[in-house]
């Protein structure tokens, strides 16, 4: 499956590290992160050599997994992948926004019942490899880790050009 594979906290040159799900009789583990009122807020950055505005969630950089989806908003980082990319996970309250556009600011509701923060469709995580809040040590992660910038889009487009599956 697609969305369980590129989790991995490994250099971007790596091969991706496959996810395996829990028996079908082993319930969904909650997130590793817990819920909370979030702000969204853009700050400049350079990432991996480019200068741009990306977003961060409560101050740290704000991520998108290519293989989640935005039309409609789907989450396929699951299980294991959750411990390396903490979920943006909202306590219920108004996002509270600087710089981003209320209108592309939703969330989608998580098999695990929690409601994950969604940026132009895309749900967002946090890396937790990212130790200092300048970090954006995420981008480019297995190919499938992005910086987002305001509008939701890649900081660094992926291979793909923005099209199919991993793209958009």
């Amino acid at each position: 499956m697609l969305g369980l594979a590129a989790c991995s906290s490994s250099s971007d040159d790596a091969p991706p590290a496959a996810s395996k799900p829990p028996a079908a009789a082993e319930p969904i583990p909650s997130p590793t992160a817990k819920p909370e009122h979030i702000k969204l807020s853009v700050t400049k950055a350079t990432v991996k050599g480019v200068t741009a505005d990306i977003v961060m969630a409560n101050g740290w950089s704000a991520y998108r997994f290519e293989a989640d989806g935005n039309k409609p908003p789907k989450v396929n980082c699951l299980y294991d992948c959750l411990v390396t990319w903490p979920p943006v996970i909202t306590d219920g309250s108004k996002v509270e926004l600087s710089g981003v556009d209320p209108a592309l600011v939703g969330s989608v509701k998580r098999d695990d019942g929690f409601e994950q923060v969604t940026l132009n469709g895309w749900p967002l995580y946090k890396f937790k490899e990212d130790t200092a809040k300048t970090d954006v040590k995420g981008e480019g992660v297995g190919g499938n880790w992005s910086a987002v910038k305001a509008d939701g889009k890649p900081v660094i487009p992926k291979k793909d050009g923005g099209s199919g599956p991993l793209g958009g």
